[in-house]
């Protein structure tokens, strides 16, 4: 092993125990590069003659913000230039027509559809809307609410011509407008382009004109009736025309000639030819305060298809306006003392009325006649009294005039009068009667001597209706069905006792009858009726009856006993007490009710042997 090695020399360095700062390094590079000792500055170059290089973010934003302002360049060229660009504001949609047409007559429309794009338009749709109302021109019966043509492509450049014709409704003076658009696809693209514009028409004619004739003033109460007249301006059939009326609040609609085709507003007035017209006559009362103005409102117009009581487009419209004014003469009718719309009344019951007179006008009247009319299948023509008046049983009608009454024939400012009649229902015994009812109406005429511009004769009237309750009869009676018969003093004796309840008018609802058990007899059960229950309280029997239709009738029973003392020996004893019935009468809406004499043990005026008590 050769001494001279790297690790041989250290070893004896360290062993020689030598400071190692006194070894001599040998130099990394023995030859000489010739490089000076210090710098020298280049007397040809300027500290600025040389540039740092850049970093390589910063060469980045720089690209960014080149790549900005050229791409701002290009699309501010584009956007100023127009060119290779797709906007709906480059599709024009034009539409040029009539600036006024009488309403019914046809409408004709240009309609132009220019592309001012670069590219065309594809599958392009036109789609014109027409207002409410809108006919075909070419069946006047069919509406128009829209129409949709295909254009195909237009081209970049192109324009396309369509004429469009149509049938207009409205009322005159108003303004129908119309909206245009075009549909349209571009190359390349799924997207749904529209482009539109709008056209507004003044009609300047109506096709129908709506005349009313009736009074500017009426009384409460007061019949007013209102002729209603459409007239048809339009050069063509009017085809299912259509009257809606519009009520004020506190009018009462009576009739209409001819009668109503919906309800009480709608008239059917079928097709009106050029120049033609129809009539309605409407009738009714208002009710309000003095010096209140009603308005009642007329439309006609085609009718809405599916709809009875509905126009498409109103072609003409009316508002007639009526002053209500306190009732020149008042009149009221009372029953049995009381003002009230209905009133009831028993089967076999008397009805005595009153009808009170007013002259409310400042000046005076003449000629002052009072009719009353009634009207009822259940009066007793034969019972109809009047103390002044005359009855005619061939219309039904007591009349009070100045050839009952001198006063009559003059009357006053203020001064006010009455009369009185009666008259009764028919019995039971007469026959059934369903639902019966008997109006009375009564009116006044009167002629006042001075007013301007209202009528002459003057009218007032007064109306009340008097229902007649249903027959709702009780029947009881007691059986003995085993035990001491007759009756013994201190033995026991049952009976089977049957309530039966019929009605022979107008139907009863939550029908109950009840009855109570003396103290000497005791309840046993019902026969076979769970709606029969005893409540040991009150010593009540119940029977829950429930409905009870017209001319029907139910029963139910139930057994007691009776313990007789000595003390009723030679007497009848009372089984059940306070026997009553008790109903609701669906049709006066009044509780109904029917009693029943105590149930004894003998009928009334028996022999002695049917239930008397022996010692």
């Amino acid at each position: 092993m050769q001494d001279d090695s790297a690790l041989e020399r250290l070893s004896k360095r360290l062993d020689a125990g030598k400071n190692e700062q006194e070894q001599t390094r040998s130099g990394l590079y023995t030859s000489y590069t010739g490089a000076p000792q210090s710098w020298k500055p280049d007397v040809d170059q300027s500290p600025m003659s040389k540039k740092p290089k850049m970093k390589p973010l910063e060469i980045l934003f720089a690209s960014s913000v080149v790549f900005f302002v050229v791409a701002s360049a290009v699309a501010a060229l584009l956007f100023l230039g127009g060119n290779n660009t797709v906007s709906t504001k480059n599709v024009s949609v034009q539409v040029s027509g009539p600036a006024q047409i009488g309403a019914g007559s046809t409408l004709s429309l240009q309609v132009v559809v220019t592309n001012k794009n670069a590219v065309p338009m594809e599958l392009t749709d036109l789609i014109v809307e027409f207002p409410e109302g809108t006919r075909s021109d070419f069946d006047i019966g069919v509406e128009l609410p829209r129409i949709r043509e295909s254009l195909g492509t237009i081209q970049p450049g192109e324009s396309v011509n369509r004429t469009i014709r149509a049938v207009l409704f409205g009322l005159q003076g108003t303004n129908a407008t119309i909206k245009a658009s075009a549909e349209y696809r571009v190359p390349s693209s799924n997207a749904v382009f529209v482009s539109g514009s709008t056209y507004s028409v003044n009609l300047n004619e109506s096709p129908a004109v709506i005349s009313v004739e009736t009074l500017k003033e009426a009384s409460a109460g007061q019949e007013v009736t209102f002729g209603v007249s459409i007239r048809s301006n339009a050069p063509d059939v009017l085809s299912d025309m259509l009257l809606l009326a519009s009520y004020p609040p506190g009018f009462s609609f009576l009739s209409a000639n001819p009668k109503a085709s919906a309800g009480t507003t709608a008239w059917e007035l079928g097709d009106i030819e050029p120049g033609g017209s129809r009539t309605v006559l409407v009738t009714g009362t208002f009710s309000g305060e003095d010096g209140e103005s009603k308005v009642v409102k007329f439309s006609a117009g085609n009718k809405k298809q599916g709809e009875v009581d509905k126009i498409a487009a109103p072609l003409a419209t009316s508002d007639v306006s009526l002053t209500l004014r306190k009732p020149f003469m008042s009149l009221e009718i009372t029953v049995d003392g009381k003002n009230a719309e209905t009133h009831s009344v028993s089967r076999g019951g008397t009805v005595r009325g009153t009808v009170q007179w007013m002259n409310n006008l400042p000046n005076r009247v003449q000629n002052v006649v009072i009719v009353l009319t009634l009207n009822g299948v259940a009066i007793d023509p034969t019972s109809i009294r009047s103390q002044n008046g005359f009855y005619n049983s061939n219309i039904n009608s007591i009349t009070w005039d100045k050839t009952s009454a001198a006063e009559y024939s003059d009357v006053g400012p203020g001064e006010f009068g009455s009369e009185q009649f009666t008259f009764q229902i028919l019995p039971a015994n007469r026959g059934p009667l369903k639902n019966a009812e008997v109006l009375l109406t009564a009116n006044v005429k009167a002629n006042r001597l001075t007013e301007t511009n209202v009528p002459e004769a003057i009218e007032s009237s007064d109306s009340t209706k008097v229902l007649v309750l249903t027959d709702f009869i009780l029947n009881t009676v007691a059986v003995p069905t085993g035990g001491a018969i007759p009756p013994k003093a201190g033995a026991e004796t049952q009976y089977l006792v049957t309530w039966n309840v019929s009605n022979s008018g107008n139907a009863i609802a939550n029908g109950v009858t009840t009855g109570v058990l003396p103290s000497y007899v005791t309840y046993v059960d019902a026969r076979g009726s769970d709606s029969v229950t005893y409540n040991a309280g009150s010593r009540t029997v119940s029977w829950d009856i429930g409905d009870v239709a017209v001319g029907q009738s139910k029963t139910a029973s139930f057994i007691v006993s009776l313990l007789p003392s000595v003390s009723q020996v030679g007497q009848a004893p009372e089984l059940v007490i306070n026997q009553r019935a008790v109903g609701v009468d669906r049709f006066v809406r009044q509780n109904v009710e029917s009693s029943a004499p105590n149930l004894r043990t003998a009928p009334s005026g028996g022999s002695s042997s049917s239930g008397i008590v022996v010692p």
